[in-house]
């Protein structure tokens, strides 16, 4: 069953030390987030770095080449320093430092992990010299970016999971913002932007929203008309999916718009009219939807469900069939 989702490009950044297997570790947690949290979050993401990614080019100095082919287009950067600073570039001490300045200046989401790992100490003039030039380069980024350590590979894919969570629930949000009506500027008081910097160890922990999120699923097949002329169909199902460890009862939804009216041009079945009792310890359940020429594509799906103790919990997420 396929369903929509918003492809999020993150760059992997790092000097020549990047152990391989933590590399590895990173791509395997990735791929593991969107089999596990993809559909939920509506998020897909995509990670890029020079090995992989990159062309040969010419006409400018290798890393120009490298910020034009895949640090300019990327939504976020991945950051991993072990010992090494890296090979200075013509206005930064490394090509990692300019592809963070690079993505910090484009208004870009940075996370930088410190591999803390055990390893054999550093012995040689040069090593500690790039190892003094990277601590103090490091200890200048903890007001423009998220700065972690990891000491075991466990750890790794732990801060890997809350980086990608974060970024997905910060993308949720944007897109059910513009489903939210306009409001007078005056009235609101500034707020900080958040980023992956604001982010501490209080609101780190465990960033996966629990609760009841809606999404919505497409299917497509092969039908024939009447005159034997092949035509694709396509059909759209609302999918509750829980993400809690307990069971939950007494559902029901509703379709709104931006304005917090109910809605009834979004499905023309009878789906907000469906009630669950119970759903088991991170059950789902679906229901089709049926839309017609000129439905609205796009809708507020508000979910009310009680928890284990009774306690009514409600749960806002934008849905789309366009």
């Amino acid at each position: 069953m396929s369903y929509s989702a918003l492809v999020t490009q993150i760059l992997l950044s790092s000097p020549s030390d990047l152990d391989r297997n933590h590399r590895q570790i990173i791509l395997d947690q990735t791929r593991s987030w969107n089999a596990d949290h993809g559909r939920i979050y509506g998020v897909h993401f995509s990670v890029v770095d020079w090995k992989d990614n990159a062309a040969a080019s010419v006409g400018d100095y290798a890393q120009a080449v490298l910020n034009a082919q895949i640090v300019d287009e990327s939504d976020a950067g991945l950051v991993v320093f072990s010992d090494r600073m890296g090979t200075p570039t013509r206005d930064f001490p490394s090509g990692t430092a300019e592809e963070i300045d690079l993505l910090l200046g484009l208004g870009r989401d940075v996370a930088v992990l410190r591999n803390e790992c055990p390893r054999p100490p550093i012995t040689t003039p040069a090593g500690l010299t790039q190892k003094q030039a990277l601590d103090q380069y490091i200890g200048s980024l903890y007001s423009k970016a998220l700065v972690k350590s990891y000491a075991t590979p466990d750890e790794l894919r732990r801060e890997i999971d809350l980086v990608l969570t974060f970024l997905a629930r910060k993308q949720r949000r944007e897109a059910d913002a513009g489903l939210t009506a306009p409001v007078d500027d005056r009235d609101v008081a500034p707020r900080k932007p958040e980023t992956l910097a604001n982010v501490t160890a209080n609101n780190g922990g465990d960033v996966l929203e629990r609760g009841l999120w809606p999404r919505v699923e497409v299917s497509e097949s092969s039908v024939t008309d009447k005159r034997g002329r092949p035509r694709r169909r396509r059909r759209w199902r609302l999918v509750i999916e829980s993400t809690l460890p307990t069971p939950v009862s007494d559902i029901s939804l509703r379709f709104e718009d931006g304005a917090g009216a109910v809605v009834d041009d979004f499905d023309l079945g009878r789906t907000a009219s469906q009630h669950i009792e119970l759903l088991p310890p991170r059950g789902s359940v679906s229901f089709p939807l049926i839309q017609a020429l000129g439905s609205r594509t796009q809708a507020m799906c508000v979910v009310t469900w009680h928890d284990v103790e009774g306690v009514e919990h409600e749960t806002r997420a934008s849905v789309r069939t366009g």
